[in-house]
């Protein structure tokens, strides 16, 4: 049986690369360009008249119009896009993200290794589940009032210390659940999201505005106070040593997740044990699971989000399956459970 190839556009905005990108491309049999567009307009008309698998927006500078393209595409033709950029900046990439875009990509040239890497990358982006008008996440009439001050917990007070473990279609999921726990959440939420490198600050400084709680940047030796949200930087990986603070672990060049989910929740339960709440979240790949089995096995608790809200049901799907995650709830539900489990210690339930 003959599989249909995967269709993709490509809509260039100056990388001066198209047709070295085009051959790297169709080296895999399965792969074919079937379009190209050099603004935004062209690039939504072919998107309806071709009906491509996926679109690769190739940058060649950064620039405000290259948003816009991601946002029009989402807009008018939900389809998943990969950004690949030809330059150093990363400036933009938040906006992309938060527009819509699975993934944004450094151009890695055209070697064999290059090549295989590419040919994966878009393998792995077709057939992902997309919404139409992933747009304006950042941009609100007002922005959430952060309190002049808020009262620290001790840490004996802590209901719990929450890890969540998030890739692809995560930083979409995050703003909704962080926008709906307030700025006196008793716990601290530490977060492992696979980004890119050198991203990590951009989204800490998006996810900061639209929430009421503190959205921080997490480094060595920090420690954890309630009510404030930490964001693993990919650069490294971060884990939970005693005392409440954090500790960073070098990463190794076969490292496939960064930073690790599994490393962070593995910690979280060694440390925290019963006082340690694990939440799985859309993404790729099965990094999270061995660090979720942890925490339900020290005796912790553990959520997953369901398959319906994931924009990939990779990683909590394989949680899921292990039967180590205590309750399974769509993304909109998940702040009023650990809101719930915080406050009146209600947590009902086992795998639905």
């Amino acid at each position: 049986m003959t599989l249909p190839k995967i269709r993709v556009l490509i809509v260039d905005h100056g990388s001066e690369s198209r047709d070295s990108l085009i051959r790297q491309l169709e080296m895999n049999k399965n792969i074919v360009v079937v379009g190209q567009a050099v603004q935004r307009e062209q690039a939504a008309s072919l998107v309806q008249k071709m009906a491509p698998n996926l679109l690769v927006l190739t940058l060649g500078a950064p620039d405000s119009e290259n948003v816009e393209t991601v946002e029009t595409i989402m807009a008018t033709c939900a389809i998943p896009i990969m950004v690949m950029r030809y330059y150093a900046d990363a400036q933009w990439d938040t906006e992309y993200i938060t527009r819509g875009a699975l993934a944004v990509v450094d151009n890695q040239g055209e070697s064999l290794q290059a090549t295989q890497a590419l040919h994966r990358q878009v393998e792995m982006l077709v057939g992902v589940k997309v919404i139409r008008h992933i747009q304006g996440l950042r941009h609100y009439a007002e922005p959430p009032t952060k309190p002049a001050s808020v009262t620290e917990a001790p840490h004996h007070q802590w209901p719990f210390v929450l890890a969540i473990a998030c890739s692809t279609g995560g930083p979409q999921a995050l703003s909704k659940l962080l926008q709906a726990l307030p700025a006196v959440f008793p716990c601290p939420i530490i977060i492992a999201q696979h980004i890119a490198d050198g991203f990590a600050k951009s989204m800490v400084q998006w996810l900061d505005s639209v929430t009421e709680l503190e959205v921080c940047l997490a480094g060595e030796n920090d420690i954890l106070t309630a009510g404030r949200v930490y964001i693993l930087p990919p650069e490294h990986h971060l884990v939970v040593k005693k005392h409440h603070r954090l500790a960073t672990i070098p990463r190794k060049t076969s490292d496939v997740y960064h930073p690790s989910c599994n490393l962070l929740l593995e910690s979280v339960a060694e440390v925290y044990g019963e006082k340690s709440v694990g939440l799985i979240m859309t993404g790729m790949g099965s990094d999270g699971c061995r660090g979720i089995e942890a925490i339900f096995h020290k005796g912790g608790k553990t959520l997953a989000q369901d398959e319906v809200t994931s924009v990939v049901f990779g990683m909590n799907k394989f949680a899921i399956d292990k039967n180590v995650i205590h309750k399974i709830l769509p993304l909109e539900k998940l702040a009023g459970a650990l809101l719930a489990m915080a406050h009146q210690g209600k947590f009902e339930g086992k795998l639905p």
